[in-house]
């Protein structure tokens, strides 16, 4: 999965099915015409208007209008198909975000962990060094 994958997508595979669900998605609140999800998804006419008929079939799209003799459609948000993929999509993501955030807490723990054994391997360098002046210095004393 790459890291722009969409949740639609990686739950459910990248079929052109899926692909225009995807879209649907991205813009809820918008309608699209044929030549528009051609483009937007990249896909032929035919598996487009194929598509579009098997999710009207299933109550996941709806005919929302027309811009001159072309229909337009737009994702049936009161569908309980698309509620359900909307809420795996979510669910998925809040996962994938509280990995992340554990994942950044242990490296951060761990980066702390490992500047405090290098503030330490420094501090006996320096003590070690300290030392080995301080027993020169007792050495060149005169005895008294």
């Amino acid at each position: 999965m790459t890291e722009a994958e969409s949740g639609i997508i990686a739950l459910y595979g990248d079929s052109p099915r899926m692909k225009m669900i995807d879209f649907f998605m991205v813009f809820p609140k918008n309608e699209f015409t044929v030549p528009e999800l051609v483009e937007g998804i990249g896909m032929s006419r035919t598996t487009a208007f194929k598509e579009i008929k098997k999710l009207l079939d299933n109550g996941m799209i709806i005919q929302s209008g027309n811009i001159g003799k072309s229909s337009t459609y737009k994702i049936n948000t009161k569908s309980p198909i698309i509620y359900s993929m909307q809420k795996l999509v979510s669910l998925r993501s809040k996962k994938i975000a509280a990995s992340q955030i554990k994942n950044s807490t242990l490296n951060t723990l761990l980066r702390k962990q490992l500047e405090s054994i290098d503030v330490l391997y420094n501090r006996e360098a320096m003590l070690k060094t300290e030392l080995k002046l301080t027993r020169n210095m007792i050495n060149e004393m005169p005895a008294q």
